[in-house]
């Protein structure tokens, strides 16, 4: 295992041939490629999934209240209670915290005073499939009703933290994505108690 940045060119793979097998931009594109590992050995079919990068945000009220969204999710057939989340817009590449907090508003109504980055993570480290901008919203308040898109069928919520803890220690947010952050920011919330 490579425990220096600068010995990662060792254990990289090299993309010999890559062929685009799907597109459905902005959503979704396969690609073929065609790869040799460090040791030699080549893989002339593995599949890299690009899918949009998204942000997620675990927003909490002053009197510990977790926003949360319920939406039947298609591709898991069940409605499912998540945290709020959406794609990130070509003019918000640079700046995900600029969607996170449009995400945030246009699905709750909420705004918060203090946003803490808690990281970015890969959906599907084999595959790609985008990645997750994860972050804790400190002082959320009620600014405004939902301005949904047409595709957006969804009810918000306040849940007390101790019932959202209970929720996920439970096994009953399983979105992963979700149940993620929702682990992180506990931890986090957690750490800065204790200081």
């Amino acid at each position: 295992m490579a425990d220096q940045p600068n010995e990662l060119h060792k254990i990289a793979w090299e993309t010999l041939s890559r062929t685009e097998m799907f597109d459905a931009s902005p959503w979704l594109r396969v690609y073929r490629e065609h790869v040799r590992m460090p040791n030699g050995v080549e893989i002339p079919d593995f599949y890299h999934v690009y899918m949009s990068n998204y942000t997620m945000t675990f927003a909490l009220t002053d009197d510990q209240q977790v926003a949360m969204v319920e939406m039947y999710k298609q591709g898991s057939r069940q409605v499912m209670l998540e945290l709020p989340a959406g794609g990130i817009e070509d003019d918000e590449a640079d700046d995900t915290l600029k969607a996170a907090k449009r995400e945030l508003l246009e699905e709750t109504g909420m705004v918060a005073s203090h946003w803490t980055p808690l990281g970015k993570f890969s959906m599907d480290s084999n595959h790609g499939c985008g990645w997750m901008y994860a972050y804790l919203a400190t002082g959320a308040v009620q600014q405004q009703g939902q301005d949904l898109d047409d595709t957006e069928l969804l009810a918000a919520h306040l849940i007390p933290l101790d019932e959202v803890r209970q929720m996920w220690m439970s096994g009953k947010i399983n979105g992963i994505s979700s149940a993620a952050l929702i682990g992180l920011a506990l931890a986090h919330l957690e750490k800065s108690v204790e200081l």
